[in-house]
């Protein structure tokens, strides 16, 4: 080993250069894919745990009023709240089961077409059971080069965290 050490100092005609070049390139590139991963990989946790921890939030108000207001009050504020993720978009429900149908009470759309959050509510929430829907989602764009983004996904990685929280059995709300 000692010997290989002393034959790359000593060599001269730039062949280990061109080797140190050449490796360091792919190393290069194989690290940025490791960070990649890791950072994608990061992003989907955030998003799972983002929805969760605000449906909780919301799911603890005492009542429907502060619900909706907290739905208010965090919808222009969620660029603040998501500062890793600019691009996060994010819809909020107070949501009501009514005859085995899920109703959006309030929220930050109208209609909830999820089907995900539909099926989920129904197993969470009993007749007439009132709770919160978020629905949490973050595009990730790649730092690798154009090169490679286009054996992989030259628009990113898209991640969806989707929770429902009860908040309890108040009544008709919707």
């Amino acid at each position: 080993m000692r010997r290989s050490l002393e034959l790359f100092r000593a060599c001269h005609s730039g062949v280990a250069s061109i080797e140190f070049a050449l490796l360091g390139t792919v190393l290069l590139v194989l690290f940025a894919g490791a960070f990649d991963l890791v950072y994608m990989v990061s992003a989907k946790r955030d998003a799972d745990r983002a929805s969760t921890l605000i449906a909780h939030a919301m799911a603890t108000c005492s009542d429907s009023s502060c619900m909706s207001a907290l739905i208010n009050s965090y919808s222009p504020r969620q660029a603040n709240a998501l500062t890793r993720y600019p691009n996060a978009s994010i819809s909020l429900y107070m949501i009501q089961n009514q005859s085995g149908t899920i109703k959006p009470c309030s929220g930050t759309d109208t209609t909830l077409t999820d089907s995900k959050i539909i099926a989920s509510a129904k197993s969470i929430l009993r007749d007439n059971d009132v709770g919160s829907a978020v629905m949490l989602t973050t595009t990730y764009t790649s730092i690798l080069p154009k090169v490679v983004l286009g054996y992989i996904s030259a628009t990113g990685a898209t991640y969806t965290g989707r929770t429902v929280d009860v908040m309890g059995n108040i009544g008709a709300v919707c």
